[in-house]
């Protein structure tokens, strides 16, 4: 038979773990890293495990809304202390039809530093913006146009996004390219009516621009309830 002391130190040894395993834990991350967002995180908890508060997260990346970010996602985590080059200036423009519905964002113009790639110079985004499409999603290939920042870039990335923020579909375009042929169908990105898309710029494989989200429907006949 156990001791009574002993089995005490047992019990609260084992409250103590637990306590401990409660705890977030933060990551001594380097400076300027880039992080991709996994399925149930959200920028408080990442916030967290880097240390970084979440406003200069949202500010380096130039998230208007703290509460949303996407799944696939990559985001800068700054420097503590660290300022953003630029911020976003945006509105919005919304249409209504019988097979849509639209609603697009003015895109980011900033002057940011390389994001996790230590020497490179500052890239200019002005004028950095998601040009088409803005009207809805074919059922089949859709060209996806950009405009181009001041600063030349190695690289574009375009990111598909379903109604629920995740990550369905991405494709490469090697600069000075401004443009890349998609696939929106059925097969290519899922069931759904509402998908949202924003195109990234980059040096050295670093993420240094990134246009605001375009939101818009898929632009098909219903009757067959493949939008559903």
């Amino acid at each position: 038979m156990r001791h009574p002391r002993s089995l005490l130190i047992a019990v609260l040894a084992t409250l103590l773990t637990g306590l401990f395993a409660m705890v977030p834990v933060t990551v001594g991350a380097a400076c300027g890293v880039n992080h991709t967002v996994l399925a149930g995180q959200n920028l408080f908890r990442i916030s967290l495990r880097y240390g970084v508060s979440m406003q200069s997260i949202a500010t380096a990346n130039n998230i208007a809304d703290i509460r949303r970010i996407y799944t696939g996602q990559v985001l800068y985590i700054p420097c503590s202390g660290e300022t953003a080059g630029g911020s976003t200036a945006g509105g919005s423009n919304t249409s209504s039809g019988t097979t849509t519905t639209t609603t697009t964002t003015t895109t980011t113009t900033t002057t940011s530093t390389t994001a996790g790639a230590a020497g490179l110079a500052q890239v200019d985004c002005t004028g950095f913006r998601a040009s088409s499409p803005l009207d809805g999603f074919p059922d089949g290939d859709v060209t996806f146009r950009w405009d181009a920042p001041r600063s030349a870039v190695e690289q574009y990335k375009v990111f598909i996004l379903n109604d629920r923020g995740a990550l369905v579909r991405a494709y490469d375009s090697v600069g000075p390219l401004l443009s890349l042929t998609g696939n929106t169908s059925l097969t290519s990105i899922g069931k759904g009516n509402r998908f949202s898309w924003y195109v990234t710029a980059l040096v050295g494989g670093s993420e240094v621009c990134r246009s605001s989200i375009a939101t818009l429907n898929r632009v098909w006949i219903d009757g067959a309830g493949l939008s559903s």
